[in-house]
């Protein structure tokens, strides 16, 4: 006697969950933006073109649209890995439909190491600088 042929594969680490991840991001493992879980996104003024208007795209838009969301917050409610809507968020960013906006303002500190803005000050000012030069190499460290 044969066993039955499965129409999907089981739901393993290999199975249809990890499949689509890879399929809705194009096979992209890494965001080009540093996106922490705790990061704030906000919709922007930009539209998304041809690719960013439909499916996951769609959702995340909507959900920021609404309010201001977290990367993590995101993640959840469109039930993708972290990883995957870290790529597709990163993607809505370099289209401004989304922005990462500073919301711990610069504000000097009495520590021995100076005065020295936010972690997210800079992350804000090094992805504007990375949307207006496109062709420099302006990495997170």
């Amino acid at each position: 006697m044969t066993r039955p042929r499965q129409d999907t594969p089981p739901s393993t680490p290999s199975g249809p969950a990890f499949v689509r991840s890879y399929y809705v991001t194009g096979g992209r493992t890494r965001a080009r933006h540093v996106l922490r879980p705790e990061t704030v996104l906000e919709a922007g003024t930009g539209r998304g073109g041809p690719g960013l208007a439909e499916g996951e795209y769609r959702q995340i838009t909507q959900l920021c649209r609404t309010r201001r969301r977290s990367v993590a917050e995101v993640a959840g409610t469109v039930r993708l890995p972290l990883s995957t809507v870290r790529v597709l968020i990163s993607d809505l960013v370099d289209a401004r439909v989304l922005v990462l906006p500073v919301t711990t303002p610069y504000t000097p500190t009495d520590s021995p190491t100076g005065n020295r803005p936010s972690p997210q000050l800079l992350e804000a000012v090094r992805a504007g600088l990375a949307l207006k030069w496109t062709d420099a190499d302006v990495r997170a460290s």
